[in-house]
């Protein structure tokens, strides 16, 4: 059992484990002070505000008005602020890197002002320029690296929000995962599949019509919503359009690259260090943003089906459950279109408010379900990362499937099946297939990634059987989405 801390540092008790140790070890100014200025921090980031600070505060307090000051700005300027608001793990993630920063400073600024005592300067002077210096540089430093994570988990929210699911925002974790190639892919098909029309329609027609309770809608709410509504001016904001510059962010954007990056390209030696940089997009640079004016006026809604008291009963279309070939035969550009699709069901079904669930299978007892319920985005990075490889068991994932249909969520589904049609279809399986079709409906798809010589098993039992080999409307997609994401950076 630990000794009791003295009556003295009893606030000590209030830290965090984690940040216990350096806040004792500090070498900054008191400890008393210090652990009341830490604490303080950690309250207001849990509340995601900033109080004021009186002339009586900052005279008692760990940094002097200079170092608050920065301190201030960076947790507003980054984003910090509101991302830590009832997240602990990440407001003690930014107070440890404020302190570490800190005590870098406490290292590095001696040396300077003995140099600048060399050149003149009274040592009193030397040492208080020496270290606003430093402690101006690394709290702008630090500010730029907590400025760029939360970019990145806005982009990620962003994507999570399209997608329907969870991103489960931490910090070491997520900053890993954005710099894997996965998530690159991620965005790269995002766009890329909202250009194969073949594709989206497909997904469109899946899932049987269903009467919606929550959407019953009696004629004279059908009448209001269909009148003429006044609506006034309307703006929307787009990011990328050089109207505004709201701060710093990273791309690979030479004209809004800061002129500290440029310096860099002219140098004999770290010129290569700019081109890898902008490589990875990751170019200090001035984040733009425009506004564009949306003239609503009077304008006709379209009738839509609302909750009401009248017999009308509104239709919405049922859950989406996909079954994708992961085997070898599938890896390249099929493995692509595969992953591609995951990333439009999920989107589709996200939009209509439908539940997805996507069936990844290889061999036999190769098998990963992704339930778009309960998927993370962890989840859906791992399955991007994973390159497709094994033999091809369409019988597992297929029996699977159908034993979902006789819960209440899945009743009305439709199953479509991705492959390249290399696979082998029981006897047991098919008969399962034609009883689902007969007693519930269900409706099978087949989309077959190849040719037409590998569609005998597929047709088997898929009904209709969706032919895509279209490889060249794929690359102009890919070149649409690229060229789409530089107009968006522009």
């Amino acid at each position: 059992m630990a000794a009791p801390l003295p009556a003295g540092l009893t606030p000590l008790k209030a830290l965090p484990k984690n940040l216990f140790s350096l806040v004792v070890t500090h070498s900054l100014g008191s400890l008393l002070p210090r652990t009341h200025w830490v604490l303080q921090q950690l309250a207001q980031l849990d509340k995601g505000a900033l109080t004021s600070v009186t002339a009586s505060e900052l005279d008692h307090s760990w940094l002097n008005s200079s170092s608050q000051r920065r301190v201030r700005q960076l947790l507003v300027r980054s984003g910090a602020l509101s991302y830590s608001k009832d997240t602990p793990e990440v407001a003690q993630a930014v107070v440890q890197d404020i302190l570490l920063t800190l005590e870098q400073v406490e290292l590095d600024w001696p040396a300077t002002a003995q140099a600048l005592q060399h050149q003149g300067m009274a040592l009193p002077q030397a040492e208080q320029t020496a270290r606003a210096r430093h402690t101006r540089q690394a709290i702008s430093k630090l500010a730029e690296q907590w400025q760029h994570r939360v970019s990145l988990w806005q982009s990620m929210d962003q994507v999570a929000e399209e997608l329907g699911i969870a991103p489960a925002i931490g910090t070491d974790q997520n900053s890993g995962e954005l710099r894997d190639r996965a998530w690159f892919d991620l965005l790269r098909l995002t766009d890329w599949v909202a250009q194969i029309q073949p594709l989206q329609r497909l997904l469109q027609i899946l899932g049987q019509q269903r009467s919606d309770p929550e959407q019953e809608a009696s004629l004279s709410q059908l009448l209001q919503k269909m009148s003429p509504k006044e609506r006034g001016p309307q703006e929307h904001k787009i990011p990328g359009i050089p109207m505004e510059t709201q701060g710093i962010t990273r791309s690979d954007n030479i004209a809004r690259m800061l002129p500290l990056e440029a310096a860099l390209l002219g140098h004999s030696s770290l010129h290569m260090l700019w081109h890898a940089r902008r490589a990875e997009h990751g170019l200090l640079s001035y984040a733009v943003a425009g506004v564009m004016p949306i003239d609503a006026g009077n304008d006709w809604t379209s009738p839509r089906s609302g909750k009401g008291s009248g017999a009308g009963q509104g239709l919405q279309m049922g859950p989406i459950i996909l079954c994708l070939d992961t085997s070898a035969s599938m890896h390249g550009l099929a493995e692509q279109v595969s992953k591609a699709l995951v990333l439009a069901a999920l989107r589709t079904a996200n939009q209509q408010r439908r539940d997805c669930l996507v069936y990844l299978f290889g061999g036999k007892d190769e098998l990963l379900v992704l339930d778009s319920r309960n998927l993370t985005l962890p989840e859906l990075l791992e399955m991007l990362r994973g390159s497709f490889s094994g033999g091809t068991d369409v019988n597992t994932p297929l029996k699977a499937a159908l034993s979902n249909l006789s819960e209440q969520a899945w009743q009305q589904a439709d199953i479509l099946l991705v492959s390249d049609g290399e696979f082998q279809v029981d006897a047991a399986l098919k008969s399962q297939v034609e009883q689902a079709k007969e007693q519930q409906g269900v409706r099978l798809f087949g989309l077959q990634l190849g040719y037409a010589t590998a569609l005998h098993a597929m047709s088997q039992i898929c009904d209709p059987v969706h032919l895509f080999s279209d490889w060249k409307s794929l690359e102009e997609a890919g070149e649409t989405a690229s060229s789409a994401r530089r107009q968006a950076k522009t």
